[in-house]
């Protein structure tokens, strides 16, 4: 064997040493290796293949996170949903019971129950407090219907009289309670909020006018609306809106309303006009 052969197959024996006194090591964490060689580059990729257990942890964590994450956050939503579902369908009910809750409310509060005490009266529940199909009127029977929003609203019409002579019904009271979600400035009802309820009120007179067979059960929208801020509207509060239609042209229908507050000052008012579509949305 030539010299040169005998120096390599030396020189193999000792890397081969070399190796498995290393790998030795790493397997049992006993080695001091030298400051220099004493830093693992950091690459994500960098995995002891000859330490099984670490790598097992590594697995099981990346596993954990991978897996577990997603359904916690699925978890989470779904209890969120669940929950903001049963609030919401507690904030929707509008039953026949709900609506003599809400008259009672009235009937608890002294200068309402005045009101509310005349004779020949026909006393309800808003209609726009009842959902709609296509989700209809869900502002006032779902959005705003809270206790710190509108906890109630009613509307009362003097009974037809059918000797009477007259065609509609010209004249309603709405009653509302109002809370502190409504405010813009602290304290006071903000002033689209106000327009809304004015807007709504007058609705309110052409619908109980189609229950009364006085009017086509077509839609009436509005036209357009003059609104006027008297004073601050301050919450929480229970107000008054009296609507009056003044004229008719066809389909067209002219109606003011004023929002009164418990001492009978004018809070706002405004002058509409409504138009009756010829056929249903």
């Amino acid at each position: 064997m030539s010299s040169a052969m005998t120096a390599a197959l030396r020189l193999q024996t000792v890397n081969m040493g070399r190796m498995q006194t290393i790998r030795r090591c790493m397997t049992s964490g006993a080695c001091a290796f030298p400051a220099r060689n004493n830093t693992i580059t950091k690459s994500s990729s960098f995995i002891p293949a000859t330490n099984t257990n670490w790598i097992r942890a590594q697995h099981t964590a990346a596993v954990n996170v991978n897996t577990m994450r997603p359904q916690t956050e699925s978890s989470t939503t779904a209890t969120m949903t669940s929950s903001s579902t049963q609030k919401s369908n507690e904030s929707f009910s509008t039953t026949a019971k709900t609506e003599q809750m809400e008259i009672d409310h009235f009937r608890s509060i002294p200068w309402v129950a005045k009101h509310l005490s005349q004779p020949h009266l026909i006393i309800s529940q808003a209609d726009s407090r009842r959902p709609k199909p296509g989700h209809g009127d869900t502002l006032l029977s779902h959005t705003l219907n809270s206790q710190d929003a509108i906890s109630a609203y009613i509307t009362i019409i003097q009974q037809p009289q059918p000797q009477s002579g007259e065609r509609l019904v010209t004249e309603m009271l709405s009653f509302l309670t109002l809370g502190s979600q409504l405010n813009g400035w602290p304290g006071v009802c903000h002033g689209g909020i106000v327009m809304m309820i004015l807007d709504d009120a007058q609705g309110q007179l052409f619908t109980q006018n189609k229950k009364q067979k006085l009017m086509k059960d077509v839609p009436l929208m509005t036209a357009y609306l003059n609104q006027t801020f008297l004073k601050p509207v301050r919450t929480p509060c229970t107000i008054m809106v009296r609507a009056k239609i003044t004229k008719v042209e066809g389909r067209k229908h002219w109606i003011q309303a004023v929002m009164l507050s418990e001492e009978g000052e004018e809070l706002a008012r405004c002058e509409s006009m409504f138009v009756m579509l010829k056929s249903n949305l």
